[in-house]
């Protein structure tokens, strides 16, 4: 029962005292004043180490001219530092501000004099402060003695201002010095400022260097020349620094070229590893650009197979590349072996009607794409799907127009073939058949117009005789009147061949009238349906037409003249007989 009275007597005495409004009052004005002075020196803190961090970033670029990585870093860098600064002194203050017993004990080291009173009249005022048996007028007559004793004190005094003063002046100076400077320092620092938040342009110089081929691809060997121009003010001399993959690193001066003096050039001989370079024009530096020195693909062998045209019935036989001797309208199938994988492939052809240039990798891509179309200058050499080293392609050989051909080869890598061999090819063309006429033997015969003229003749071809014509033609009927007479080889096609014809006279209708002289000789074709067909023709001969008056007294006056010539013949030998027999008999007398 006594407990219970303790409880509802402390209950009634804590109904009694009230929180004092005045005191209440002060201490949120402090708290305000607090919060103001930590928030804005935080700010002004941030202002004035971001602007000089940005500051030095600026100069830092300028002086360096850093890479794009490297302005990232230094970003994030002011970003990590600045986002610190903000939740330090900024965003703290405002989820964290201090207590009531916190401010309480600022005012009470500031005022010395309130001897713990301030505190004691914050604390003991609230909700189930006072235990029981505690004396609610003591804790009510505290209250009102602290109050009076408040009623002169400036609860804002434990704040200190002078930080934020300071700082904000310093804050409020850089601000209007990075206004003046970006406003009037020209186009260069609004490109360092842009570059600051990772604009891809130069840095501004009072020289700018150019370099609009720097990265470069060349073959082990090669010379490469490096160039760059002045952009602003174009000096003397240029310099140009490079590191060898090998660890060393060189220097060497740039003069400007004699076509343009803001160019400067440099050529570097017979390069053999790779290399990284930069180039120095006054004030200027370039990007730093990579030369890789790869090794040309080169032909390791080549194998060659010569077929024959159909028409020829040979078999393919191996060629050895010195050795490409071939007849026109082969087919020569070509397998090369490359010393690097190869993306794109083709035949340089070389000859008089065949550029020599090597196909740039846009043609060459059209060739590769369509594999069966070909041009004049350079034929496609297909890459093989699962070993690109290996190259396969035919070349068909024209009769005239061709001397030899070159490989041209561009690899994975993007390297083209250079300086290579050119395998030189002798043309050698399907001879026409030739053909003579054996009989009659004289130039010219006379013949009655129903007369049989026997022509026997003989013809040879390289490889077949496909067709025998005997082709005339009459004085009288003009020079373009030509006639002809198949002959019949009974389906065969020798290589040479001996016949006889009985050309009949009397056939004609009408008949030629006496006195025509007919013009005749012997034509032959081969069986080249590539090149060809070769055309031959034999000695024109001629068939006057006569009487048979005229015939018989020319038959007469041939045999006269043959017997003439047998007794000639008797009295030469005769004659030879007698030389003999005194030889013989001078012989016989002598001792």
């Amino acid at each position: 029962m006594k407990r219970r009275t303790n409880t509802a007597q402390a209950e009634a005495a804590a109904e009694l005292i009230q929180p004092s409004a005045t005191l209440t009052a002060k201490l949120a004005r402090l708290s305000r004043k607090h919060l103001l002075t930590a928030v804005g020196t935080g700010l002004a803190l941030w202002v004035v180490v971001g602007v000089e961090l940005l500051a030095l970033g600026l100069f830092v670029d300028w002086w360096l001219d850093l890479p794009w990585n490297a302005r990232l870093l230094v970003l994030v860098g002011h970003g990590v530092v600045a986002a610190y600064i903000l939740g330090r002194f900024v965003v703290r203050p405002l989820l964290r501000p201090p207590s009531e017993d916190a401010l309480a004990l600022m005012v009470e080291r500031a005022y010395p004099q309130l001897q713990g009173r301030l505190i004691a009249a914050v604390q003991l005022t609230r909700p189930g402060a006072l235990g029981p048996g505690a004396s609610a007028a003591m804790v009510t007559a505290l209250v009102r003695q602290t109050e009076a004793m408040a009623e002169g004190m400036d609860f804002g005094r434990p704040v200190q201002t002078d930080k934020l003063r300071s700082l904000g002046l310093a804050a409020a100076i850089v601000l209007v010095l990075a206004g003046i400077v970006l406003g009037l320092g020209g186009p260069e620092v609004r490109v360092l400022f842009r570059r600051a938040f990772l604009s891809a342009e130069p840095v501004p110089r009072k020289t700018r260097v150019w370099v609009w081929d720097g990265h470069k691809r060349v073959g082990r060997g090669d010379s490469v020349r490096l160039q760059a121009m002045a952009l602003g003010l174009v000096p003397a001399t240029g310099k140009l620094q490079v590191a060898w993959a090998s660890g060393r690193s060189q220097t060497f001066t740039l003069e400007p070229t004699r076509t343009n003096r803001a160019v400067f050039a440099c050529t570097l001989e017979n390069v053999q590893e790779s290399f990284e370079y930069a180039v120095w024009l006054n004030d200027g530096r370039s990007d730093t650009f990579t030369v890789r020195v790869l090794p040309r693909p080169t032909v390791v062998s080549l194998q060659c197979e010569q077929q024959f045209p159909p028409y020829t019935r040979l078999p393919p036989v191996r060629r050895l590349p010195g050795d490409l001797a071939l007849l026109a309208g082969s087919l020569l199938q070509l397998t090369v072996t490359a010393s690097k994988d190869i993306h794109q492939a083709a035949l340089q052809l070389v000859g008089p009607q065949h550029s020599a240039e090597h196909p740039t990798a846009a043609e060459a891509a059209s060739l590769t794409d369509r594999p069966d179309t070909n041009t004049p200058q350079r034929i496609p050499l297909r890459v093989h799907p699962t070993n690109r080293r290996e190259l396969v392609g035919q070349l068909r050989i024209p009769a005239r127009g061709l001397s030899g051909f070159s490989v041209w080869m561009l690899d994975t890598e993007g390297m083209e073939s250079r300086d290579s061999a050119v395998y030189r090819i002798e043309v050698l063309p399907d001879r026409p058949p030739t053909v003579r006429i054996t009989y009659p033997e004289r130039e010219e015969e006379l013949y009655t117009r129903q007369a049989r003229v026997l022509i026997g003749f003989e013809a040879a071809d390289d490889f077949a005789v496909a067709k025998v014509r005997l082709c005339y033609k009459a004085d009288s009927a003009g020079p373009s009147a030509v006639q002809s007479i198949e002959l019949d080889l009974g389906h065969e096609q020798p290589a040479q061949l001996r016949r006889r014809y009985e050309w009949n006279l009397g056939d004609f209708n009408p008949l030629w009238p006496e006195g025509t002289r007919l013009e005749y000789w012997i034509e032959v074709e081969d069986n080249n349906d590539v090149t060809g067909p070769g055309l031959g023709a034999s000695e024109h001969q001629f068939a006057r037409l006569v009487s048979p008056a005229e015939k018989l007294a020319d038959l007469l006056n041939r045999a006269g003249d043959y017997l003439g010539s047998v007794s000639d013949l008797a009295a030469d030998q005769q004659k030879a007989n007698q030389a003999l027999g005194a030889i013989i008999r001078e012989k016989a007398r002598a001792p």
